[in-house]
């Protein structure tokens, strides 16, 4: 059995390669549009869900009991950072690029503060 504090590090680890990713492809304009750069970033955004819901298991919370709405808000901002990474790919002006990344830092930026506080 994977212990809470693996599956910790595994997520933190995961967010922070999704984040190095980000920055070599708002960097390099040839590597957004190399197919192998999708792909690891399809694998980075599962890895960080499927340590998240390791963490979430190792939280004691079952599968019959519906999540608590800290976890549905964190879930929605994984979704709304994979739809932002898409348009990230799909995107031909810098300005855009800048505004999709900022939108992802500030996303993270709840994320966190989610998981810290757990409101509601």
């Amino acid at each position: 059995m994977i212990s809470y504090e693996t599956y910790k590090f595994l997520h933190i680890f995961f967010i922070l390669m999704l984040f190095a990713s980000l920055g070599f492809i708002s960097d390099l304009q040839g590597f957004i549009q190399k197919p192998t750069s999708k792909i690891i970033l399809g694998f980075i955004s599962f890895f960080i869900f499927v340590a998240g819901m390791g963490l979430i298991a190792r939280l004691g919370f079952k599968h019959s009991e519906p999540f608590p709405f800290w976890i549905k808000l964190k879930m929605i901002n994984w979704v709304l950072l994979n739809i932002a990474i898409f348009l990230l790919f799909k995107s031909k002006k810098n300005i855009l690029k800048a505004g999709l990344l900022t939108f992802i830092a500030v996303l993270t930026a709840m994320s966190i503060w989610i998981a810290i506080n757990k409101p509601l």
